[in-house]
């Protein structure tokens, strides 16, 4: 996977993950678990899109880098991070938008 792809299936799996987990939709109740129960802990992982990029993002960027055999190098670090930003950054943009579109609706 190119790291293009690898940054489009990051931000595609967090905006998904998001949008199944906001209010009214079929895992609303795991966003109400993570902000009850670790809400510093859940922000990461299924409560704000942008800060998912962290750890969704780390966790396919070496899970393909492991299944596809890659070399470690030094600039693996530094590509796994480009990877992280963009994706943070495409959510945070898309997210504002898909907002805006549902503040719209009502």
């Amino acid at each position: 996977m190119t790291y293009f792809e690898t940054i489009l299936t990051v931000s595609l799996f967090c905006l998904g993950l998001r949008a199944i987990t906001d209010d009214g939709m079929i895992g609303y109740f795991l966003r109400e678990f993570a902000q009850k129960k670790i809400p510093n802990l859940g922000k990461p992982i299924i409560l704000c899109s942008t800060c998912m990029s962290s750890f969704w993002g780390t966790f396919i960027f070496w899970g393909n880098c492991y299944l596809s055999n890659c070399q470690l190098t030094n600039s693996l670090v530094f590509e796994w991070l480009g990877v992280v930003f963009s994706a943070a950054f495409i959510n945070s943009f898309f997210w504002a938008y898909y907002e805006s579109i549902n503040m719209c609706k009502n």
